[in-house]
């Protein structure tokens, strides 16, 4: 299939194109970062001295090293019409290649796209819209495009780049899983130690150069259409740790389990932070009604839902909740999600565990520890004279307990051995 790169003309009447109509000399260009842009702007210095003191971004965030006296790079959280648009821009076909320039009020937006016949109507429909360029994608402009869109990036070896390629193409990133190494190894004809090893070389590569802008998404002081977020801690004395609550608008986007006061915040209460501390004290309310505001994905985010309607008192074990997701097999997969919460205790996680018996681990701080405080708290273990102290991890009756044929099948299938780990 013939690929082209189409450059269209955009006028967005708000957002950075309206804003960039203040200060028509400076040149912004824009890269999505997840539910964030990351903005380089570029220009006269006493331009970007006026638009770094300016409040109409909402105090724009300049990153530490991404400033000069002709540049400077701040995150941005775009407008619901400018979402709007990259969203229908992708529903037309295109893919969109940043960065998106904005200038004078105008976008440039270049977009990869399959064989279109002729110019066609603007393919962001309601959005006006200029045909400025369309360029056939030769080999020479899709190694320049590659270099604009990744500068800098580390060179692979051409077995590396195979390697990752087959990587993806055979599901091994997918989640659950849809192969392995000695998959890939397979099908590329390499000893299993020699894929493994340009594979990690060239994961490697890719992540050590995309952690820069990853930490520069993360750090970022606002979300989607610039709506704040609010931060939140108190100490509980039952597990002995800071719950840090992390709220976008009124929706919980985070809590973390902390040994420390979190750095740089005020140590603070907040409504919903006092329901979830008093749930630890009590193990009562299930806090299913908590509003969550989750960036994970649409399995996790499954696995997650699924979790919320775990009654306090009761546990799950991994494969069940996988059979009522319908993925049998996926035990593994489950557990994955279920480390990667990042909603802890509003999102009770802590109430999977094990086929085998006992609670299994947690991967917030405090460990099994702090899981089996929890569901001590919540009656699924049993007081005795180690629960007490919330440290008892499997002796508790109210969990299952594994029969004989079961130990074998842990023994012999690596995903019941998995199972333990979250």
């Amino acid at each position: 299939m013939t690929g082209f790169v189409e450059e269209w003309e955009v006028r967005l009447g708000a957002g950075l194109a309206a804003f960039s109509r203040r200060y028509p000399d400076i040149v912004y260009s824009a890269r999505p970062l997840g539910f964030r842009w990351a903005i380089r702007c570029s220009g006269p210095p006493e331009s970007l001295a006026q638009l770094r003191e300016s409040s109409a971004l909402r105090a724009p965030r300049t990153e530490p090293g991404a400033r000069s006296d002709s540049s400077f790079v701040f995150t941005y959280g775009p407008t619901s019409a400018e979402v709007s648009l990259i969203r229908k821009l992708a529903e037309a076909g295109g893919f969109v290649l940043p960065p998106m320039v904005v200038r004078q009020g105008e976008m440039r937006v270049r977009l990869l796209v399959e064989g279109r016949s002729g110019t066609g109507p603007a393919p962001a429909g309601a959005f006006p819209m200029r045909l400025v360029s369309r360029r056939r994608l030769t080999a020479a402009r899709l190694e320049e495009e590659l270099e604009r869109q990744a500068p800098g990036i580390p060179r692979l070896t051409p077995r590396q780049s195979e390697v990752l390629l087959e990587a993806v193409r055979s599901g091994y990133y997918e989640v659950p899983r849809r192969a392995n190494v000695m998959t890939i190894a397979r099908t590329l004809s390499l000893g299993r130690s020699t894929a493994e090893e340009h594979l990690r070389a060239a994961e490697s590569a890719v992540i050590r150069s995309a952690a820069p802008l990853v930490e520069m998404s993360r750090s970022a002081g606002a979300v989607d259409g610039g709506e704040p977020v609010a931060h939140f801690a108190q100490f509980s004395s039952e597990l002995e740790l800071y719950v840090d609550l992390t709220l976008r608008g009124d929706r919980v986007a985070q809590v973390r389990l902390l040994r420390s006061a979190p750095r740089s915040r005020v140590v603070r209460d907040h409504p919903l932070l006092s329901r979830i501390l008093e749930h630890i004290r009590t193990g009562a309310d299930d806090l299913r009604d908590v509003p969550v505001d989750l960036d994970v994905s649409p399995f996790e985010r499954g696995v997650l839902e699924e979790l919320r309607r775990i009654p306090p008192g009761e546990t799950r074990t991994y494969s069940e909740i996988a059979r009522r997701l319908g993925r049998p097999g996926a035990a593994r997969a489950v557990g994955n999600a279920c480390s990667h919460n990042p909603a802890v205790v509003v999102i009770p996680c802590h109430r999977v565990v094990p086929s085998h018996g006992g609670i299994g681990r947690y991967s917030a701080t405090g460990g099994t520890a702090t899981k089996a405080r929890l569901l001590l708290r919540e009656g699924a273990v049993p007081r005795g004279p180690q629960a007490e102290g919330g440290l008892s991890t499997g002796s508790a009756s109210s969990l299952p307990s594994p029969s004989r044929h079961q130990k074998k099948r842990s023994a012999e299938t690596p995903e019941r051995t998995r199972e333990g780990d979250r």
